[in-house]
């Protein structure tokens, strides 16, 4: 592979040393004996009333175009900082919103051990035990209720009648 010149890019022979010679002098200015080339003033027609007034249309139809333009770019802008001014006002609402909430979840923690407190198992044997004079129950206290034989209804005379005829008797 051929290798390439890294410095092609640049004109050394700028930099070199040069000798001044008399050919290098100025150029010469035309000499006033030389002929010129002739000039002629061209003037512009001055334009009809009609061209007058039809460049004014259309000057006040560009300068109404641009105006319409900059006032439907001012109307974007501003609709775009509104919207941004909103924006940033529902965030700082969500944040308030929010910071209130975290605050009613602590309080709700907090309240919620002071009533597990309160209601603890010890301190409610402990009151109905010191305050209301209470005892825990004994094993001779305990009443079995046996539900195995008929229902019977015991009536005030003594006598024993049948639920179902007692229930009967009261509906009618």
């Amino acid at each position: 592979m051929a290798q390439q010149n890294r410095y092609s890019a640049y004109d050394f022979e700028r930099f070199e040393p040069r000798t001044v010679s008399k050919s290098a002098a100025a150029p010469k200015i035309n000499n006033p004996g030389q002929s010129t080339p002739d000039l002629k003033l061209v003037r512009k027609p001055k334009p009809s009333k009609a061209q007058l007034k039809k460049e004014a249309n259309e000057a006040l139809i560009k300068t109404f175009k641009i105006v319409t333009v900059a006032v439907i770019a001012m109307a974007l802008f501003g609709t775009a900082i509104y919207s941004r001014l909103k924006l940033d006002e529902i965030n700082r609402e969500i944040s308030r919103v929010d910071s209130a909430i975290e605050t009613a979840k602590s309080d709700s923690v907090k309240l919620t051990n002071e009533l597990n407190a309160l209601v603890s198992i010890d301190k409610v044997e402990d009151y109905a035990e010191n305050v209301l004079g209470m005892t825990k129950i004994q094993d001779y206290q305990v009443v079995y209720v046996d539900l195995s034989q008929e229902d019977s209804v015991v009536l005030a005379d003594g006598k024993e009648t049948d639920s179902q005829q007692v229930i009967n008797e009261d509906n009618e």
